[in-house]
């Protein structure tokens, strides 16, 4: 790399932390010495940590975020990430504000130690060991026996967006602590408290023992578990945890202990086999099976989006309201309506870059979202009130001649094609065209690779040349893919969106 002088002052972090502590204002040094802290797990030992927590915890009311007052002045953003980047390495020590988010106890609650915690992995994820991280109190992990592969570590917190690039904060940028499980015994602090959980490396046929010190029972229940019910409810009464962590067979569940304190193993039971009935759904309609469990934290503030996909799903708080619609476990709504946005992001982890091209990242989803509506809630896909939402904006497409370009910028119109083959053809056909992509697994290099394969194997699982109709649309369909279908037959299609323009309808 090319020397510049300039950049001297950054080699080291103890250079930044002087400045920073000869002027605690600075925000350039203050954001060098958090952020080092936080993403590059620097050796703290030699820093003076009394100082920097000083510098912590006399921030001003402007750079400690909350829901009620977000931050948005983007100095008071930068110094709220730098301050954070420090709470993230100090020890016994308890963010301000964290009452708003995460949440708090009002009373020091009952810590226990020498707990035992064993799990059996064959999938990379997070499991819940079933206690909770006070903030500002050290804990300390055991290893008693590991076996398979190396690579465990041990998080603190299921909040694990970091928001250090949003134009706004509403909870502290970064208050989930991930650390390698190295050696015989660690000891971690966390300034913002949350669950705790061991997260397992890639590969099968991994276990680990370990003991906890000084953590609190928190609420957790699994569908698979022989002795739910009387753990439901010894945890019930006697967890103080302020987060839950609720599992079925193929989804996992996080939400405000608070949340879900009221209801019975029964009714968790019931919402459990629903969401295991849509992570089943969407893999059979791909034709896979669950290689682990997904998850949904809801969250403060997710990192984009109202909802947005990964492992974990994240989502706002307002699904966590007991008398709320929107509540993740009012069984009642969820059978009769469904949930398009969870359906949705659990539909983004299914896709497939083979048949998902340009424009269609917020398309090929929705297969998934309309067949679980449909074979779950009952609802016809081609019925369905979104889509009935997008007739008035998709009569002027197809009126103003169909431009592909717009298509692509349009999810609610580019569903409807889809939702088009599904009335025609049934989901059948739809689960063997995605099980061909499965088996050969093609290599497509381009856009148009992908959208010829497509319309190729669709139409071969069918027998009738689909061209007609994807030409309506708008779709460049390839000279060498209309003669490799020339000798299919045309299916007779109509409906109202084709009946705007039939002359259209050709090849």
């Amino acid at each position: 790399m090319p020397f510049q002088l300039e950049l001297i002052q950054f080699k080291n972090i103890h250079h930044a932390t002087q400045k920073l502590v000869a002027d605690p204002t600075d925000i350039e040094s203050l954001c060098i010495v958090g952020g080092a802290c936080k993403d590059l797990n620097v050796d703290v030992s030699g820093l003076p940590i009394d100082i920097l927590k000083n510098i912590a915890m006399k921030a001003e009311n402007e750079v400690i975020p909350s829901n009620s007052c977000p931050i948005q002045d983007k100095c008071c953003r930068q110094k709220s990430n730098g301050l954070c980047g420090i709470l993230c390495v100090l020890t016994s020590t308890k963010a301000p504000g964290i009452a708003n988010f995460p949440g708090d106890f009002s009373h020091p609650p009952v810590t226990e130690t020498h707990v035992i915690f064993h799990i059996e992995s064959n999938a990379n994820e997070w499991y819940c060991t079933g206690y909770y991280a006070v903030a500002g109190i050290p804990i300390q992990i055991d290893v008693l026996e590991c076996m398979g592969a190396m690579g465990w570590s041990i998080r603190i917190g299921c909040h694990s967006d970091h928001l250090e690039n949003c134009e706004e904060l509403r909870r502290w940028s970064c208050i989930s602590i991930n650390k390698p499980l190295v050696g015989n015994s660690i000891q971690m602090s966390s300034a913002f408290g949350g669950l705790i959980f061991l997260q397992s490396p890639n590969g099968e046929s991994n276990s680990i023992t370990v003991r906890l010190h000084h953590v609190v029972l928190t609420l957790t229940y699994d569908s698979m578990d022989p002795n739910r019910v009387a753990n439901w409810q010894h945890r019930r009464h006697h967890a103080r945890g302020l987060w839950a962590d609720i599992a079925g067979q193929h989804i996992v569940l996080n939400l405000p202990s608070k949340s879900l304190r009221h209801l019975k193993s029964t009714q968790l039971d019931e919402v459990l086999l629903f969401w295991d009935s849509v992570v089943l759904a969407h893999h059979e309609l791909r034709g896979t099976k669950p290689k682990h469990r997904e998850r949904i934290v809801c969250d403060e503030q997710p990192s984009a989006g109202y909802m947005h996909s990964g492992y974990p799903i994240v989502t706002h708080m307002d699904v966590t309201d007991p008398q709320s619609d929107k509540f993740l476990f009012n069984i009642h709504v969820l059978k009769k309506k469904g949930w398009w946005g969870v359906f949705h992001e659990l539909g983004h982890n299914m896709q497939r870059d083979w048949w998902t091209f340009d424009g269609t990242g917020e398309v090929t989803v929705n297969i998934f979202t309309l067949h679980a509506m449909n074979i779950i809630c009952h609802i016809q896909p081609w019925i369905h009130p979104w889509l009935e939402e997008q007739e008035s904006n998709t009569r002027i497409y197809i009126e103003n001649g169909c431009n592909f370009d717009e298509w692509k910028d349009d999810p609610g119109i580019g569903l409807i094609i889809y939702a088009q083959l599904a009335r025609e053809y049934g989901w059948e056909t739809y689960k063997q065209v995605f099980r061909q992509y499965e088996q050969t697994q093609p290599y497509l290099d381009s856009n148009q690779e992908k959208m010829d394969h497509w319309i190729e194997i669709f139409s071969r699982q069918v027998g009738y040349n689909l061209i007609p109709l994807f030409k309506f649309w708008g779709f460049p369909v390839s000279k060498s893919t209309v003669e490799v279908l020339h000798g299919l037959d045309v299916p007779k299609i109509t409906d109202k969106f084709i009946e705007i323009a039939p002359e259209r309808y050709r090849i």
